[in-house]
């Protein structure tokens, strides 16, 4: 080979060479960029919120309850809700459901209610009445009005009801209530004139209701500050209480373990959704980390084939070199 053919080939091998490492250079930045993606799906992976199965031991709970009687208005059941440690005793709060006198309201369903104009024998109007007539009945009865007195204290059994919705304290106190009194039963039956008035209408939207007098179910929040507590020794549950007022002596109380089955299904079923979802989402990446490996390990196969290349190139290089070197060598020799 020629001094100039084996100078042309080194050119064209050094040339070569160079494409090959920067093909290499791009194939490490791909692997590279692969090699983020993976851990980007990695940091997703553990980042998933792993769902953990609901133990039945969680949805068992103890609820305290105890009976006040004989006070003058602290008689009830009971039910302590939430209780904490204070500087001379505890706080405890609850429920406490009574029985007390009240309205109750009822729907007159089917009954029919209507105001009747009183006429004198001229077909003159004098004045009007309310009249009512029960399921079931071929008569109509005649509403009596009731005494102010009356009124007052049903009205207010019918505002702890929440009969008066959006009335103003004007209107109820002008609102009069009518009666009748079943002969069989001995139950009185109370009207309110406003519901009569204004039934269905955009002010006080209700139906008519009829209120009886009797024994009704209050139930309302209790509080106690600095009370006394017992506490089982070996269980460590509340068993006595004395609240610091005072108004009602010592009392038991009983501690029942109910277990909440309904909850615990529930929790089981979000539970299997959210594993499903979990499994889902970790079978997703895994699938897309796989197809990342998949291209990493053709890029590699690549990059191997890349290094041989380069391999093959740098010995043929150094060949030519050697030729070039004795070419040139020659080369001076005959000038010499």
């Amino acid at each position: 080979m020629g001094l100039a053919a084996s100078q042309a080939r080194f050119l064209g091998l050094t040339a070569r060479k160079s494409n090959v490492e920067y093909e290499g250079q791009q194939v490490n930045q791909q692997r590279m960029a692969l090699a983020e993606e993976v851990n980007s799906l990695y940091n997703k992976l553990l980042s998933l919120n792993v769902p953990v199965a609901p133990e039945a031991t969680e949805y068992y709970s103890t609820t305290y309850t105890f009976e006040v009687t004989g006070t003058e208005n602290l008689d009830g059941g009971y039910t302590i809700t939430n209780y904490y440690k204070q500087d001379s005793g505890y706080h405890v709060e609850g429920t406490r459901t009574y029985s007390k006198e009240g309205a109750t309201g009822k729907w007159v369903d089917g009954s029919t209610i209507a105001m009747e104009e009183i006429k004198d024998e001229e077909e003159n109007v004098i004045g009007s009445k309310y009249t009512y007539k029960p399921i079931g009945s071929e008569d109509s009865i005649e509403l009596t009005l009731a005494s102010d007195s009356t009124s007052a204290k049903i009205k207010e059994y019918m505002q702890e009801e929440g009969a008066y919705k959006n009335v103003s304290a004007e209107d109820i106190q002008n609102d009069n209530l009518y009666y009748y009194k079943d002969a069989k039963t001995g139950v009185t039956y109370y009207f309110s004139q406003y519901q009569m008035d204004h039934k269905n209408d955009e002010v006080n939207p209700t139906n008519v209701y009829y209120y009886t007098i009797g024994n009704v179910t209050k139930t309302e929040p209790f509080e106690f500050n600095n009370a006394t507590m017992g506490f089982d020794e070996t269980t460590g549950r509340i068993n006595s209480i004395t609240p610091n007022n005072g108004e009602f002596a010592q009392k038991d109380v009983n501690a029942t373990k109910t277990y909440d089955s309904a909850g615990y299904e529930a929790a089981l079923v979000d539970y299997t959704m959210s594993k499903d979802e979990y499994n889902k989402a970790v079978a997703d990446l895994n699938a897309q980390t796989e197809s990342l490996q998949q291209e990493d390990k053709v890029l590699e196969l690549r990059l191997n084939q890349i290094e041989t290349e380069q391999n093959e190139i740098s010995t043929e290089i150094e060949a030519v070199k050697e030729v070039l070197s004795k070419n040139i060598e020659n080369t001076f020799k005959t000038f010499a």
